[in-house]
């Protein structure tokens, strides 16, 4: 039985060190619901004075999302869930446009939406423990990565999808995981 606060503790000294990363694969953290922590590339970059600033096309973007991935797997294993198991999350990653923009008032959020961002979620859902699962259009944007086909995975309106899960024998670590896997979607 873990309580409240052991999940917090481990859920805050985990995405501790996922913060500490994001700047350094240059990142941008969306947002965190619950177990899952949500970044993007091609978002955002700094201006010739520092500044924040949109930008409308990263041709890096995948290779940074994907650094980041690997580096969390990593970071992952150096943490221990409240039950004393290793940590082992699910990665999805998916490439495309999307709608971005600070919604609400009370506590306003920046938010993405559209179908990337919906195509991502579907990445993370059905990838395995420990895994990255990229949808065929990331996998295109990445080709000096090794690859295993998956068969592809049914989406609602668009069919079956390519994807394939990022072939390293580092993910392949068995153990137990969290009850709701942690996931990143880009």
């Amino acid at each position: 039985q873990v309580t409240p606060l052991e999940v917090m503790t481990f859920l805050n000294q985990l995405y501790s060190r996922f913060d500490a990363m994001l700047d350094i694969y240059r990142v941008y953290k969306v947002e965190t619901i619950g177990d899952c922590f949500m970044v993007a590339g091609g978002l955002v970059a700094q201006d010739e004075e520092g500044w924040k600033t949109t930008i409308t096309h990263d041709q890096l973007h995948a290779v940074r999302v994907l650094a980041f991935a690997k580096a969390m797997l990593r970071e992952a294993r150096k943490v221990q869930l409240p039950t004393g198991g290793p940590v082992l999350m699910r990665v999805g990653m998916h490439s495309g446009p999307v709608m971005s923009g600070v919604v609400g008032s009370r506590m306003p959020r920046f938010c993405l939406f559209g179908d990337t961002v919906n195509t991502a979620s579907r990445m993370e859902s059905t990838s395995k423990p420990g895994r990255i699962h990229v949808s065929g259009d990331t996998q295109a944007l990445l080709p000096n990565e090794r690859w295993e086909p998956t068969g592809g995975v049914q989406v609602k309106g668009k069919g079956v999808l390519p994807t394939y899960l990022w072939a390293s024998d580092a993910c392949e670590e068995k153990g137990e995981q969290l009850q709701r896997v942690l996931g990143v979607y880009l």
